[in-house]
């Protein structure tokens, strides 16, 4: 692993002292007096470019430290087990577009994600000559839930809600078609992937499957989602910290089905998104149900049905524009509709973020409050710090 970020490293600071060498690779539209440059932050603290090509470097660190109950438990969704501190994110990019029509991203974590079966995040290739055409192939974001397809750079809060991470499918491998019919308003996909493996504990979500070796136990999923703005496109992330000067909303919707060859999986999930002069409401509700195809032969396999739903609304107002916020956030959550036990449970709490640069440097303060709604009562409160920088 840390052989392979040498290479990428060195391999991308020698086109940066030879740039010279691209143009004897027979690229159209490159122009080869075109310098290196340094962009904004938005593309990168270094980016190449010359003609339509354009590579630029990006990272991003974010770490935590802070209090938790006594009976918090990273296997139940807690962020942290004990007391202390914790390296959440440590990611390491180059992206860029090769052709005007021809974008690309490679990103890696700098430690391994035992939820995505390894250090790579993603991997794509994009071609969209029209908006109303355009494919991308490679491992991409699942198209499930908004609440996962949103970059949690720009959160209002510490992460995600916690039931996104048990219901939403992590970044697979497949081929996506997409569709802009009504230009940067309405946005239609529809993805073919390697098939996903549903882990029989809610709070486990989906186990990584790898990507390098492709399909070995399992079928195919099938997903697509729908995305309408009808005033125009939002901002990037959940909150509003720029505040926006007239009234954006989105609604959108996306199911899937997984033809797992143990366990078949069907879901839901609709969203309904507002921002307004640093007024932030989003609202995600999610549903999904397994059914076991065959008899099981090993431990940790589902044998009955589940239904599972999932539902989080997050409310938020940044006071200063692009300088302080805070948010409040709300989840319910029903591991199983047949069964009541501890994974029935209400949160609520509240996040205040000094955007001390934008979301490119920013500080955050949560406080969560965990309800068990049936069983035993669980000491699973916390209160974070979290820090984050991203270029």
């Amino acid at each position: 692993m840390k052989r392979l970020i040498n290479i990428l490293i060195i391999a991308f600071v020698l086109g940066l002292a030879g740039p010279a060498a691209a143009d004897d690779t027979g690229l159209p539209d490159l122009d080869a007096a075109a310098e290196p440059t340094i962009k904004t932050m938005d593309d990168g603290i270094v980016s190449l470019q010359k003609g339509s090509f354009k590579a630029a470097l990006h990272a991003r660190i974010q770490g935590w430290g802070g209090w938790v109950g006594d009976h918090a438990n990273l296997d139940k969704g807690d962020l942290m087990q004990e007391p202390g501190f914790r390296l959440r994110r440590a990611r390491f990019g180059v992206g860029g577009n090769l052709l005007e029509t021809v974008t690309y991203s490679l990103e890696m974590n700098l430690f391994d994600d035992e939820r995505g079966g390894g250090p790579l995040y993603e991997a794509w290739i994009d071609w969209t000559p029209t908006h109303f055409g355009g494919a991308t192939i490679g491992v991409t974001k699942y198209p499930f839930m908004k609440s996962d397809i949103m970059s949690s750079r720009f959160l209002p809060h510490l992460d995600r809600a916690l039931g996104t991470f048990a219901m939403s499918p992590p970044n697979a491998m497949g081929f996506v078609l997409h569709s802009s019919p009504w230009k940067d308003k309405l946005t239609i996909e529809m993805g073919l992937f390697n098939g996903l493996r549903r882990n029989e504990h809610f709070w486990k979500g989906y186990d990584g499957v790898g990507v390098s070796l492709g399909n070995r136990f399992e079928d195919l999923s099938i997903a697509g989602r729908l995305d309408l703005a009808p005033l125009g496109p939002l901002s990037r992330g959940m909150g509003d910290p720029g505040h926006t000067r007239d009234l954006r909303f989105a609604v959108g919707g996306s199911g899937f089905y997984n033809m797992g060859k143990t366990i078949s999986t069907w879901g839901a999930s609709g969203y309904a998104h507002l921002k307004a002069r640093g007024v932030h409401l989003f609202a995600e509700f999610t549903q999904d149900h397994a059914e076991p195809q065959k008899q099981p032969t090993t431990v940790g396999t589902m044998s009955v049905d589940a239904t599972r739903r999932v539902f989080n609304a997050s409310l938020g107002y940044v006071f200063v524009k692009n300088m302080l916020g805070l948010a409040v956030r709300g989840e319910w959550i029903d591991g199983n509709v047949d069964l009541d036990n501890e994974e029935d449970q209400w949160l609520i709490g509240g996040t205040l973020t000094w955007y001390a640069l934008g979301d490119y440097l920013k500080f955050q303060v949560e406080y969560m409050h965990r309800t068990e709604l049936h069983g035993a009562s669980v000491d699973n409160d916390w209160a974070i710090f979290g820090a984050q920088l991203h270029f």
